[in-house]
């Protein structure tokens, strides 16, 4: 142990943290650019559990703050306990469809091993970033007039909390900024009266705002890596905010981003919540422990909460899984397969040099095979999909871009098919007007396809 303390003091293993880190982030990103599996798929993963490390390794360099790998039961804590706060927002997503899933493994055991581990690097990330910018010295030693906590104001917050968790229930589409600040409402004033030090009005009281404005600031850094992280990534997720639909950065609408500061808040309240509770193991000093019956029925909750955030995931929120040429309408995988080509690699093609490949230089229907792997690829319409826009007459992009995308829904909603919303139709349409050039405007102009109703 002493020796595990004099290399901590030294720098040793959080400087091997941090190039370990940086390297894994390095060569993950070089292989997912060039487009190798598992990580163009995964590259998610394998960049954030990288950036974990190197966060860690940073935030401890030097100094006295334990690591994460130097406490596991604070980390197996801290990562189970993420996946299960995310699986919460997931379940709201069934209601409020503010984004939806791509091209995930079509095997249900690997994909929903994936989604865990995804959803478990949230709070280490947030926590991490605010871990360094305190070692940095952000805003430690401000100053602000002590906040006068009274019953009035805690009994206000409680009641905004309720009303931010409900009104997104009852109207969606007008009120879905406010779950990102429902938990902390909720949380933080329970948290302030049983252990003032773990709660964000505890600090305001004291006249301390700098974990506060910390965890703002590190919500806003880590939220910018998970766009940055998603946008290039195979397997990702998409989008559809009402009202925020263009103006994007990565995937995210612009306004988008205010909702990670906010949300860097309601991470720091659920976690205290369960510290406080007895089950979770901080960072440091002594975990208190909740009765056994409390920690079984914990659990039990969150096996519930997670198998049926999962369950509706694949009902609503997966929109399509990692495409395969053998599921791609009307081409011939096999010959393709031998030539060296994937669903990516042949939308990426050209048609010449893939029918010179193929020792059919006028084979003109080799085209239309490009022109339908392009349009499975494209915004992560998927295999599955591309055979009902087919059936619709939608063999390419640019035919997509010529649809009504209400008359679209409308189309796609009579055919028997899984459900796809409206909104995400509007993306697809929005998006391929965008690749050909022709812009974002709605509703359609007249040249374009408008199916009988």
């Amino acid at each position: 142990m002493a020796g595990l303390q004099a290399r901590n003091r030294s720098g040793g293993l959080p400087l091997a943290e941090i190039l370990l880190g940086l390297a894994v982030l390095g060569g993950s990103s070089a292989a997912m650019l060039a487009g190798l599996e598992p990580f163009a798929t995964w590259f998610y993963l394998f960049a954030w559990y990288a950036t974990l490390l190197a966060l860690d390794g940073a935030a401890t360099f030097g100094g006295e703050r334990p690591g994460l790998l130097r406490r596991p039961a604070h980390l197996a804590t801290l990562l189970a306990w993420s996946a299960v706060t995310w699986l919460f927002f997931e379940l709201l997503n069934l209601r409020l469809r503010n984004w939806y899933y791509v091209f995930v493994p079509a095997d249900a055991l690997p994909r929903r091993a994936g989604v865990l581990l995804a959803f478990a690097t949230v709070f280490p990330a947030i926590f991490g970033a605010e871990a360094l910018l305190d070692r940095l010295g952000f805003a430690r030693g401000l100053r602000c007039r002590p906040l006068r906590v009274t019953r009035r104001l805690l009994g206000g917050l409680r009641a905004a909390g309720v009303a931010a968790l409900v009104l997104p229930l009852l109207l969606p589409d007008l009120f879905f900024p406010l779950v990102w600040v429902s938990l902390a409402l909720l949380l933080d004033p329970a948290n302030r009266r049983r252990a003032p030090e773990r709660s964000l009005l505890g600090d305001l009281e004291r006249g301390q705002p700098g974990r506060l404005l910390r965890l703002l600031a590190a919500g806003a850094c880590v939220g910018l890596l998970w766009e940055l992280y998603n946008a290039r990534a195979r397997g990702k997720w998409i989008y559809t905010v009402p009202g925020f639909e263009g103006w994007k950065l990565f995937e995210m609408p612009l306004a988008g981003f205010l909702g990670f500061p906010l949300f860097a808040l309601e991470c720091f309240a659920v976690w205290q919540a369960l510290v406080l509770a007895g089950l979770a193991v901080p960072r440091a000093g002594a975990p208190l422990r909740a009765p056994a019956i409390t920690r079984a029925l914990a659990v039990a909750a969150a096996g519930v909460l997670s198998t049926a955030a999962l369950a509706g995931m694949e009902r609503v929120t997966v929109s399509s899984v990692a495409p395969e040429l053998a599921e791609l309408p009307g081409v011939p995988a096999g010959v393709l397969q031998r030539a060296g080509y994937d669903v990516f690699s042949l939308a990426r093609a050209e048609p010449a040099k893939v029918a010179a490949g193929l020792g059919r230089p006028e084979a003109p229907e080799v085209e239309g095979w490009i022109e339908t792997a392009r349009l499975a690829v494209f915004e992560g319409i998927g295999t599955g999909n591309v055979g009902r826009l087919r059936s619709l007459g939608i063999a390419s992009v640019a035919a997509l871009a010529a649809c009504d995308p209400a008359n679209l829904a409308r189309r796609l909603a009579a055919d028997g098919g899984p459900e796809i919303p409206e909104r995400r139709v509007r993306g697809w349409v929005r998006a391929a007007r965008t690749a050909l050039g022709g812009g974002t405007s709605f509703p359609a102009p007249a040249h374009m396809v408008d199916f009988p109703p």
